[in-house]
Parts: structure tokens; sequence; C-alpha cells
């Protein structure tokens, strides 16, 4: 992705246009590869809580087995 967007940049710096021109469609691809970063790190963030949410509770209910069997291992 870093590479496509160092292509581009490169492309847009030496195709034929004004100054202005050239500025504005670098800040207008730099925006849209910060936006596709966003996304990709926001996705990745939501999956690690949903995989760390899973093995906590997981924890929890092996924990939660355990004592109701000592509990129950207990009764006399």
């Amino acid at each position: 992705m870093a590479g496509a967007a160092v292509g581009v940049a490169i492309g847009m710096l030496l195709a034929p246009a004004s100054g202005k021109e050239t500025k504005a469609k670098l800040l207008k691809g730099s925006n849209k590869f910060a936006d596709g970063i966003k996304d990709t790190v926001d996705e990745s963030v939501e999956s690690l809580k949903k995989q760390f949410n899973s093995v906590v509770d997981g924890i929890a209910k092996t924990g939660k087995e355990n004592i109701h069997a000592t509990r129950d291992g207990m009764k006399v």
C-alpha cells in the first residue's frame, strides 16, 4: 500500500502540471492514503478487541465452572 502511494506521488510530481495543481493532487492523495490507513487500523483494533473479549469470556467461564465443581465436590 505504501509502495503504491509512493508511486502515485512520484507520478504526480513528474506529470506536467502547475505547482498548485500538483500540491492539491498530493494533498488529496495523502488524505486518501491516511484515511485508508486509519480504516485498516480501526478494523484491526476491533478484531483484536473481539479476540481479547472472547479469551477473557472463556477464562471467566472456565473459572466459574471450576468454582462450581470445587463447591460441589466439597459438599458432603
